[in-house]
């Protein structure tokens, strides 16, 4: 089928403007944070049978899933919680199979005394920086501005009276936020392709490193007496920063220079640890008896997590056999959350190429190349699965932080660039004009 001129695809994403931001609008009054993921995925579903794709709700089976790389344990309830799926299938496939993914769920938009305005109100801000449209809300950029953009440019391809060519997965998975659990179930029930892009909040560019990341805690015992004789007690709390020194020494050594392999080179700090959560104590006036750290670490592609395991752990021994209390009650450290390994994308390989070529046409010229500090559930994919998968989104900042917002233009230009990407990649079938 002949291919539409970029003019025409052009005018057709131009033309779903509206309908985009209606949508990204309706995602972000949705507050998805973990365990209230339902309602977004309920409103996808729709955006889904709206351009003609059948929608799936596939809860996940925690068992069928515990044993396979890449599990993130969790404290929470796991079993139940569900993804959403589209697969069309069809019947005489003439290019290469494509996963399009974006993650439902995002982070907590605590504390909202800090926002400008309610963190799931939405709100455009016409014109603000170089001259862009922004929407402000949680989760606007991470990620449901890539959600939006690949519907988008599904949407004009549609209006165009095309659809893929060849097999489309749209994925919309729980959990990527804090363990990459959704995506791991939605590939291991056979939801996969020949490729895949997720369109994560990283201003147009390819992403070809990523980092892992390791969720952990550590649980310190201490003394509990009324403070009256506080003398008499220990705090754990107070201990607990015994074992952030600790830490904070070993970050520094997996940040020296001749740590740090070529990809990361030009990276300013990549191997970032977190304080993310401290639960201490019970009562104003008792002295703490137990506090609980949970931090956030990363690890470069290619290293083992097994072997960061093993430093974390010989850190906070090291560290409590200086200690005198410490070294009669040894601190517990425990795994929670994600247990993610780095990942790498080759922009080479054929996928890559027809992605560069996308851009380029638009553009007019590469996109840049981006070895990101987080990770995303590409690794999935390129680690587990052998599928060449990389991430390519909009203009976003502040996410996980205070007035997140997305760059609705930003949106519209990776729409095109998608547009022609999926054209080039699938393949064009005639499809009902809408």
């Amino acid at each position: 089928m002949t291919r539409p001129a970029q003019d025409d695809i052009a005018r057709a994403v131009a033309d779903r403007r509206d309908w985009a931001l209606d949508a990204l609008r309706a995602l972000v009054r949705e507050p998805t944070v973990l365990g209230r993921e339902r309602s977004g995925q309920e409103r996808v579903a729709a955006l889904y049978e709206e351009l003609g794709f059948a929608p799936r709700f596939e809860p996940i089976d925690a068992a069928k899933i515990r044993t396979l790389p890449g599990f993130g344990p969790t404290d929470w309830e796991l079993d139940g919680k569900t993804n959403l799926v589209a697969v069309h299938e069809p019947p005489s496939p003439r290019g290469r199979s494509l996963i399009l993914n974006g993650h439902i769920d995002v982070v907590s938009p605590e504390p909202t005394v800090l926002w400008t305005t309610p963190p799931f109100q939405p709100v455009l801000l016409e014109n603000e920086e170089d001259g862009e449209t922004w929407l402000r809300g949680r989760g606007a950029g991470d990620m449901k501005g890539g959600t939006v953009s690949f519907l988008w440019a599904l949407a004009a391809l549609g209006d165009l009276g095309h659809v893929p060519g060849s097999r489309l997965v749209l994925q919309s998975p729980v959990e990527e936020e804090c363990t990459g659990n959704g995506t791991l179930a939605l590939l291991a029930a056979g939801h996969t392709a020949d490729a895949a892009i997720i369109p994560e909040p990283f201003g147009e560019m390819v992403t070809v490193e990523q980092v892992g990341v390791m969720w952990f805690q550590v649980r310190v015992l201490g003394r509990t007496t009324h403070v009256l004789g506080a003398a008499e007690g220990v705090n754990a709390i107070e201990k607990s920063w015994v074992i952030l020194r600790a830490l904070r020494a070993l970050e520094e050594e997996l940040n020296h220079p001749d740590r740090i392999p070529e990809g990361f080179r030009e990276v300013e700090h990549p191997i970032n640890l977190n304080v993310g959560v401290i639960r201490g104590g019970d009562w104003a006036s008792t002295v703490a008896g137990e506090c609980t750290v949970r931090y956030r670490i990363a690890l470069f592609p290619g290293q083992s997590l097994a072997e960061l395991k093993a430093k974390i752990e010989a850190r906070v021994a090291e560290a409590a056999a200086a200690d005198d209390w410490l070294k009669r009650s040894p601190p517990t450290v425990e795994y929670i959350g994600f247990q993610a390994e780095g990942a790498s994308f080759d922009p080479a390989c054929d996928a890559g190429k027809t992605l560069v070529a996308a851009h380029r046409a638009w553009r007019g010229s590469d996109p840049e190349k981006l070895a990101t500090t987080a990770t995303t559930d590409a690794r999935f994919m390129t680690l587990y699965h052998g599928i060449p998968a990389t991430c390519y989104g909009p203009r976003a900042v502040d996410i996980h932080a205070v007035d997140e917002k997305v760059s609705v233009d930003s949106m519209e230009r990776v729409a095109g660039v998608l547009s022609s990407f999926i054209a080039d990649w699938c393949g064009l079938a005639p499809g009902k004009k809408r």
